[in-house]
């Protein structure tokens, strides 16, 4: 099962259930996931959603193993995944209902974008957020580009993204990333915890509040951007040696 469910009263949790890959993402659970977020969106007895993964990790990006079977043409393989993980990003942050996203780990890659996307979001001692996509030769993808500058500001995104910087729990919270560190043990329970108070406020009022603070036709023009600049990037003699560098564990020579 690529995603599990679970509900808690109003609450439904939604768990990425990969965990002996590091909730990896590839075909299957990019559509589980947004099946699942787009059916608790559309569900009126749900009226607060809590995303999180199994394991040690919330999501380590693009399956590297995927990668490598799809080279040199790796753009093909990350345009399919984002046929499901773009609209799955959309239907959490603009989903008519709160929507707490519990980092259980390192998040990393494509689902970088699910870990900003939540209305709230809340992190585990261990978690850690790092892009990694210019170490690998290719375009950022999952709403990055236009979810992190809107949380961090642009000079701390750019430090992100062309500094490489992998931030720690403490740095999330200070930068405004997380709203809430936690111990690993009490993550899920403080973010269900939150989402129950939640489901029982005005969801309306909630709502119309959250549509106010986003913008969704941005973000979905964003997220159209990215995909077709994400393929095209993944299809290039970079992003095969940036993905063969990783898979043999040495530094990627882009240009020599």
């Amino acid at each position: 099962m690529a995603v599990e469910i679970s509900d808690d009263g109003a609450v439904r949790l939604i768990a990425l259930a990969r965990p002996g890959k590091l909730n990896a993402l590839d075909v299957p659970l990019a559509r589980a996931l947004r099946e699942a977020l787009e059916a608790a969106a559309g569900d009126a007895d749900v009226r607060a959603v809590v995303l999180t993964g199994r394991g040690h990790a919330f999501c380590a990006g693009g399956d590297v193993d995927e990668m490598r079977a799809a080279l040199p043409q790796a753009g093909e393989l990350f345009h399919r995944i984002t046929q499901h993980l773009h609209p799955a990003v959309m239907a959490l942050a603009t989903m008519p209902k709160p929507a707490i996203v519990a980092l259980n780990g390192p998040v990393a890659g494509g689902g970088t974008g699910l870990a900003l996307a939540g209305d709230l979001r809340y992190g585990g001692a261990s978690a850690r957020l790092r892009s990694a996509h210019f170490k690998r030769g290719f375009v950022p993808a999952g709403g990055i580009t236009w979810l992190l500058p809107r949380l961090v500001g642009l000079a701390r995104a750019q430090e992100v993204l062309f500094g490489e910087r992998t931030l720690d729990a403490p740095t999330m919270l200070r930068w405004g990333v997380l709203h809430r560190v936690l111990p690993d043990d009490e993550l899920r329970g403080a973010a269900l915890a939150e989402a129950r108070r939640l489901a029982d406020g005005p969801t309306d009022a909630i709502a119309t509040t959250k549509a106010l603070l986003g913008d969704a036709a941005a973000l979905e023009a964003a997220l159209a951007r990215e995909r077709e600049l994400n393929r095209a990037s993944g299809n290039t003699a970079a992003a095969a040696e940036g993905i063969r560098a990783f898979l043999e564990k040495r530094e990627a020579r882009f240009w020599r």
